[in-house]
């Protein structure tokens, strides 16, 4: 099977034409009292066109793989002649799930699928990452709400604490020994 072609014919023009005109509002230069907060909440746009292409880019080759498994059922049914008994409708359903099941297969053990999905969950995590910065800057914090930097410092020093208590405990019994 060929290396998929990406994005497809679509989405190639669509993604420079949205660059070329809205694509760069991200770009723009924050002034005034609020200048760093806008700044952080301007990443959202390269985070997301970012996001939304590697998942069309992966939507597209999900698309033409399934041409190209409806191609290669073309190529098997092809010869069929025009009066379809119930055993040929049988031999049609098995070559089409053992048609598709084999395309599919292929793609999903190939570079490029496991590149792509590299990518993609890379694009995600970030966009998950910044997700969680502003909603600990500008909802949790505001509201006195415990953030996640708050929560994991709690439980290293509640860890310490145990350990502390531990040692303590160790070293009363080793003195009530002693006596």
């Amino acid at each position: 099977m060929d290396k998929c072609e990406s994005p497809n014919i679509f989405f190639a023009p669509w993604l420079k034409a949205w660059e070329a005109s809205i694509g760069h509002i991200g770009e723009f230069p924050a002034v005034g009292p609020s200048r760093e907060k806008t700044e952080k909440m301007m990443k959202v746009f390269p985070l997301c066109t970012n996001l939304y292409s590697v998942w069309m880019d992966s939507v597209s080759d999900f698309a033409n793989i399934s041409l190209e498994a409806m191609k290669r059922m073309n190529d098997k049914t092809a010869h069929m002649d025009g009066q379809i008994s119930q055993d040929k409708y049988k031999e049609i359903y098995n070559n089409w799930i053992e048609i598709y099941s084999d395309t599919f297969k292929e793609f999903l053990r190939s570079g490029h699928f496991s590149g792509d999905m590299s990518e993609f969950m890379s694009c995600l995590i970030e966009a998950g990452k910044y997700n969680r910065e502003m909603l600990e800057e500008n909802f949790l914090k505001p509201m006195n709400l415990p953030t996640g930097t708050d929560i994991e410092e709690i439980n290293r020093e509640l860890y310490s604490l145990k350990k502390t208590v531990k040692e303590l405990n160790r070293k009363i019994s080793e003195l009530s020994k002693e006596r």
